[in-house]
């Protein structure tokens, strides 16, 4: 499994971000239908992704718990820094 478990739940919350949008439209009764048709549609599509995603996460955690996953994925952060001032000797 190359994802991390930050990265599962980053995915997860775009899903339901989608979703709650993709619910807003379908239920908009100023739109056509067919507009609310086609985003019901996208629901169903959508939470069957955000279903997978969930399944994935369990699994992930699972794995963890068997000590089969590393739960962290270190990190390198470059930052600037500003270079330390040169100090002259007898000052």
């Amino acid at each position: 499994m190359a994802e991390t478990l930050g990265s599962l739940i980053d995915k997860l919350t775009i899903k339901n971000i989608r979703l709650w949008h993709l619910e807003d439209i379908r239920r908009d009764r100023s739109l056509p239908d067919s507009e609310r048709l086609a985003a019901a549609d996208n629901v169903s599509m959508v939470n069957q992704q955000r279903n997978d995603l969930i399944d994935e996460i369990d699994q992930f955690l699972c794995d963890a718990i068997a000590g089969n996953v590393s739960v962290t994925d270190p990190k390198v952060k470059i930052y600037h820094q500003p270079k330390p001032e040169k100090v002259e000797a007898g000052v």
